[in-house]
């Protein structure tokens, strides 16, 4: 069976895939596949529809698949190729879109400015240093991935294949700072969806800000009063409910 894992940025893409990878009957490459560096892309000269339809053809397995992000699986050479093939889907999404957004500015806010290298992800708890976000690059975070998730959204709901939403928040569960095992019901809920074994999906990838979105900016009380001010009350109050619940 073939399938996508379809993420926003920020969204737990590259844990799911890597626990996917970890089931002996599902394959399932855990970088980036049609990234312009990925090594996918210098084999062959591989197109990136090609590169899909090869991924999802590996032998000895029940499914296969490959992790997308919006902006590679939306592309007019792929997203046609999808329509096509009809994979089933693996929507990840996140409740809070605020902590998404901002969680992507603070990552490139650490990677402009640090003096040393942050990876995306790893499999060391690392807790880089607090960064200043400019009041109008926070809204226009927000802005934007709210934007980009409304059309992701509206996107699956015209796809005519499975798709299976997955929240982040449910994936990680109450520990999300050292998530080395997918929520046993959202694995249950994938294995059942891809027509594999169920069992549990473990990795040992840790989360790369185990901390609170407040601990995120020095200028945190700013920022928030922007969001507020711009009409994300709610979405702020959630994501600071949140935050409290999971201590960070």
């Amino acid at each position: 069976m073939p399938f996508v894992i379809l993420a926003h940025v920020r969204t737990g893409g590259t844990f799911c895939a890597h626990a996917l990878s970890n089931h002996p009957q599902v394959y399932c490459d855990r970088g980036e596949s049609v990234h312009h560096l990925s090594i996918w892309r210098k084999v062959a000269g591989m197109k990136p529809g090609r590169i899909c339809k090869t991924l999802w053809n590996q032998t000895g397995y029940r499914a296969s698949g490959l992790r997308l992000i919006y902006n590679q699986a939306f592309h007019k050479r792929v997203w046609p190729v999808i329509e096509d093939v009809q994979p089933h889907i693996i929507h990840l999404q996140r409740r809070s879109f605020i902590r998404q957004a901002l969680s992507n500015a603070y990552q490139q806010r650490v990677r402009a400015t640090a003096f040393e290298y942050y990876p995306a992800h790893s499999f060391e708890e690392r807790i880089p240093p607090r960064q200043v976000l400019a009041i109008d690059q926070a809204i226009y975070f927000v802005q934007k991935v709210n934007r980009e998730c409304q059309e992701g959204r509206r996107r699956m709901r015209a796809y005519h294949s499975p798709v299976l939403d997955v929240f982040y928040e449910d994936m990680v569960g109450d520990t999300p700072g050292s998530a080395t095992q997918m929520a046993l019901s959202v694995s249950e809920s994938i294995c059942a969806f891809l027509q594999v074994e169920s069992r549990p999906l473990r990795v040992d990838l840790r989360r790369d800000f185990p901390v609170s979105t407040p601990e995120m900016f020095s200028n945190w009380p700013e920022v928030e009063a922007a969001l507020r001010e711009a009409g994300y009350g709610d979405d702020v109050d959630y994501e600071l409910d949140y935050g409290e619940r999971i201590g960070g």
